[in-house]
């Protein structure tokens, strides 16, 4: 039992969920035990966001999926579902393992892009090493980094495409720059930093992606090997040799060996991890203890994802090196998870996407390139510059991107807040009720609000603004005030900048 406060146990589910349920903070008071709720999470099954497409298919009544039903099965889950710490971490998997659905080769298979997205949800909490061996043979990701069909330079008289072979090292595993173990970089007795790989490297690594094709013509199914279209001839790679005649299974399997055991991978995808889950500038000693987990673990993300939740630096306060601004999308599921927003007249799936395209800059497999929506490294011009402090998401907040947001969150909680529910499908509604029952004791409403947004503790400039909301409401109109204010809690930088 660890006697948590309810702001504890309230940061914890934030960083670990979609956003927080009504019930959920008390549920995890009552367990007293976060790694017990982790552990309960990590054993839960996946569920599938292809059977979630196909479902909204089948409710929607129409004959051809979409892309944006795609994107409406997968806030089915992120609302609604139970394996609530998977759905996370396969968002944060699908932001350093990118593939987009701007691809014309891939926008024409929404069922395609929602089985990768299975394949990062199943292999969340398994060891990196599998899970980069399934991404490596989907077709969605061997078409989108031109690796599929590659042929050896004896077929064709030129190098095989190396788009896949230079991602896998830069994006995927070991970057640029070595890395110390707690991620600061390496260098050499000039002070430079020293690369991971160079040219030949990737030359040699694109002739181990060769002989992979797809399979009876599937985007679903995983790519198939063929060695009479494989290069077998040695190959040397990281200062490792390959030797000849290996199969192109066998080749793969020991150059993610390679990968996943070089020294930089640990800190490379540690630190990108707790970029996403919990703060925009990890102490390299907060680096140092999620890879050495990495490493002892052989990899298991299910380990690291729990060093890194678990971990002291956690809970520190007032502290530059923990916090984070939230990702757009990431703030309206919390919005909506917390208002226990559904469809109306009893409405089995999501139709309303959010207008997702305009509204946030990013959405689940829409990232511009494979370099994702916003380099880890961002750093805002100004007084985060100066003092060299990241802030990867303020690379996609324009004014224009925090207005359509803001005019979505009124629109739910003013528009549709105070209907039944039971108008259309078509649209999500709040439940406000929790919060206008009350609304005549400004102390109960206030509190929460509190609770749902705030981690329990009223922030100190929102609240005279709140009650200002609440009392320029006649006695018998109190109700009236709850959308406003639940719109003011949403659009405050103390909701927006995730800190304890």
């Amino acid at each position: 039992m660890e006697n948590l406060s309810y702001k504890q146990a309230a940061r914890f589910l934030d960083l670990a969920t979609m956003g927080i349920r009504a019930g959920e903070v008390e549920h995890l008071l009552e367990i007293d035990d976060r790694e017990a709720w982790l552990n309960n999470q990590l054993n839960l099954a996946a569920t599938s966001h292809v059977d979630r497409l196909n479902y909204q298919l089948q409710e929607r009544g129409q004959s051809q999926l979409t892309q944006e039903m795609r994107v409406c099965a997968w806030l089915d889950l992120t609302l609604w579902s139970e394996d609530q710490l998977r759905q996370r971490m396969a968002y944060a998997l699908s932001q350093i393992l990118v593939v987009n659905d701007r691809d014309a080769q891939l926008s024409p298979y929404p069922d395609g892009l929602a089985n990768y997205y299975d394949l990062l949800s199943t292999h969340a909490f398994g060891d990196y090493k599998t899970l980069l061996y399934h991404v490596t043979r989907s077709p969605i990701m061997g078409h989108f980094l031109t690796m599929v069909g590659n042929l050896p330079k004896a077929e064709t008289g030129v190098n095989p495409d190396q788009n896949y072979a230079r991602e896998l090292m830069q994006l995927f595993t070991i970057g640029l720059e070595e890395l110390n173990p707690d991620g600061t970089l390496k260098l050499d007795i000039d002070n430079n930093p020293i690369p991971t790989y160079d040219d030949t490297d990737v030359e040699n690594m694109a002739r181990v992606f060769t002989g992979w094709f797809m399979t009876n013509g599937s985007m679903l199914e995983p790519m198939e090997s063929d060695d009479l279209y494989h290069d077998q001839d040695e190959k040397v790679v990281l200062g490792q040799t390959l030797p000849a005649g290996l199969t192109a299974e066998q080749d793969l399997d020991a150059v993610l060996d390679l990968l996943v055991n070089h020294p930089n991978t640990a800190p490379f995808v540690s630190r990108l991890l707790i970029q996403r889950f919990v703060t925009s500038n990890p102490l390299p000693a907060y680096v140092e203890r999620v890879a050495s987990v990495f490493v002892q673990s052989n990899g298991n993300l299910g380990e690291v994802i729990k060093a890194i939740l678990l971990d002291s630096e956690v809970e520190v306060q007032n502290s530059v090196n923990k916090a984070k601004l939230r990702e757009p999308i990431l703030a309206m599921t919390h919005f909506c998870r917390a208002l226990d927003c559904k469809p109306g007249s009893n409405g089995k799936v999501t139709y309303d996407s959010l207008l997702y395209r305009e509204t946030f800059n990013q959405y689940p497999l829409g990232s511009p390139s494979v370099f994702n929506f916003y380099s880890p490294d961002y750093k805002p011009p100004g007084e985060l510059a100066n003092n060299n402090l990241a802030s990867p998401e303020l690379e996609i907040i324009d004014w224009n991107q925090t207005i359509r947001m803001s005019n979505l969150a009124w629109k739910l909680v003013q528009d549709n807040g105070y209907k039944t529910g039971s108008n259309s499908k078509q649209e999500l509604y709040p439940k406000i009720s929790d919060f206008t029952n009350i609304a005549g004791d400004y102390d109960a409403l206030s509190s929460l609000i509190c609770d749902r947004f705030f981690h329990g503790e009223m922030p100190v400039d929102l609240a005279p603004r709140l009650e200002a909301l609440w009392n320029a409401k006649s006695t018998n109109n109190k109700p009236y005030a709850v959308a406003p204010m639940l719109y003011l809690a949403f659009v405050s930088a103390d909701f927006m900048v995730q800190e304890s």
